[in-house]
Order: C-alpha cells, then structure tokens, then sequence
C-alpha cells in the first residue's frame, strides 16, 4: 500500500493541521520525501512536533520511516528504463563514462558518512564469532551474496550463499543454529524473501546483518548497515554495497590472528597446483 493510500484509509484521524502536512509532503513527493521533518511543519504552519505524531497516526514508528515509505512510493513509479533515461539526460554534452565515474566517486564519498567504522568493526567481529554464515540476497543483491561468500569462504570462513526464497532457502535454513549469523542484502523494495529468512532466524536465536540501501520497509535485523547507493530515481550500482563487504574482508583479515591470511596462502597454493601443465 502507497503512502497515498494509508493518507487516506486514515482520513478521519487527521487533524487540520496533518492535513495541511499531508498537502506539502504530496504537492511535489520527490521533494518532499527528503525534506526533515521541521522543514516540512515550517512550510505546512505547523509545529515540529505534528509530523512525528502524523507519522505515528500512520502506523509508523517515526517520521523517517514515512518519509522512506513516501520515497518507495516514487521508486515504485520509476522503472528501470525512466532511471536509464535519467542518468543519459544528465550525461547529454558529457562523457558517459565520465558522468557513470563521476556518479560512483559521489556515492562512495558519501559512504563513511553512512556507515562508520565502528559500524564494520561490529559486524565483522559478529561475522568471526560465528560457526556458519549464511548469505542471503535476491535479485541483483544475489550477485553480491554469492560473491561475499566466496571471499568469506576464501578467508576461511563457513558461509553459504541462498539467492532464492524457495526449497534452496529452506534446506539452509535446516540447519541454522543459534550460533550462526545470516546476512541478507536488500536494495531498493523490501524482500517478502530477506523478512521471512530473518524472521525464522531470529526465532532461533541467530545473529541478523543487514546490508542494504534504504531504512523503510526493511526487514528488522540485529546490525544494520545502510548507505545510499546514488541520487534518487537514477541508476544505481553495487559499488556502495561492495565496497561494505570488501571493507569487512579486510577488517576480518586483520582482526582473526592470521586465520584469513594462512587461508588465503593455501588457496594461492592450490591455484597454482591446478595452473601447472602436468608433465
């Protein structure tokens, strides 16, 4: 259900001035939907306080997850050919190559601004405690799970990779215990498949890590980390999130006593076992 839509299932309960708020956050959404909530009372008339209440009115815990709520709404109109277009329009008279560049140094630039590295230290000492990690993720997200297990894997962890909701989630799932951790990357809409993998892990009393680029409709994880992965209703691509996940490699490898480092070796022994032209 859009924002639109909940705004009015819940029209009886808005006072005059919600309504006025309402009016501002809708008149121009994309404005709106990054616009604290001061601003947004300023510009309604109305006291600060009344968008944190309008908010809760709404079946929200806080402003700023309505306003990430209204933010999916216009995701949500955005397919991905309006987001190409996007990015070529901003391109036009430029280098394309140039403007994609420029666009990726801007994202990651805005990255330790999101996620701090006390946050990584964190989520890797979570990652090096536990038995076994699993890494779920759908979608473009799978690219990235699949490749965060390898490097995991190839430091010397146990992890697997899940990039389907279905009878593959199931099986790794069988034998999750409380002392293991899944990680699940989501991007840009919320993950029937991430909340469900979550929730049954939390169940059972194992360690949640979410990765991912947006604070709404998210599934409620342990540790989260979250870092915009571009501007709003543009292309975006997974150089934010990979740079996380390379970030916690490293932080692995410097923290686990020499763990990472001897498995490491081993795998370039074992590479050049099987490069070797037999005799």
């Amino acid at each position: 259900m859009s924002l639109a839509e909940i705004i009015a299932a819940q029209q009886d309960k808005l006072s005059d001035a919600d309504r006025r708020l309402v009016d501002v956050l809708l008149a121009d959404k994309a404005a709106g939907s990054f616009l604290p909530a001061h601003l947004v009372a300023s510009k309604a008339g109305v006291h600060a306080s009344t968008a944190g209440r309008l908010a809760r009115k709404l079946g929200f815990s806080s402003y700023r997850d309505m306003r990430g709520a209204l933010q999916d709404t216009i995701l949500a109109d955005l397919d991905a050919s309006v987001r190409v277009r996007r990015r070529l329009k901003r391109a036009e008279g430029h280098s394309l190559l140039g403007s994609v560049i420029e666009g990726e140094i801007s994202a990651l630039a805005a990255l330790p601004s999101q996620v701090s590295d006390a946050d990584i230290v964190h989520a890797a000492r979570l990652l090096r405690d536990a038995n076994t990690i699993l890494a779920f993720g759908e979608g473009h997200a799978s690219s990235l799970a699949e490749i965060f297990v390898r490097r995991l894997v190839r430091s010397g962890y146990g992890a697997r990779h899940v990039g389907h909701a279905d009878w593959q989630a199931a099986d790794a799932l069988l034998s999750l215990t409380a002392q293991d951790i899944v990680v699940v990357f989501v991007f840009r809409h919320a993950s029937p498949g991430a909340s469900r993998v979550v929730s049954y892990a939390r169940t059972i009393g194992a360690t949640t890590l979410l990765v991912t680029d947006r604070h709404a409709g998210m599934p409620v994880c342990d540790t989260q980390l979250v870092a915009a992965r571009g501007n709003e209703g543009e292309f975006h691509s997974l150089s934010v999130p990979m740079a996380i996940c390379n970030t916690l490699i490293l932080e692995l490898s410097r923290t686990d006593h020499g763990r990472s480092l001897a498995k490491l070796a081993k795998v370039d022994t074992l590479q050049r076992m099987f490069r070797e032209r037999p005799d």
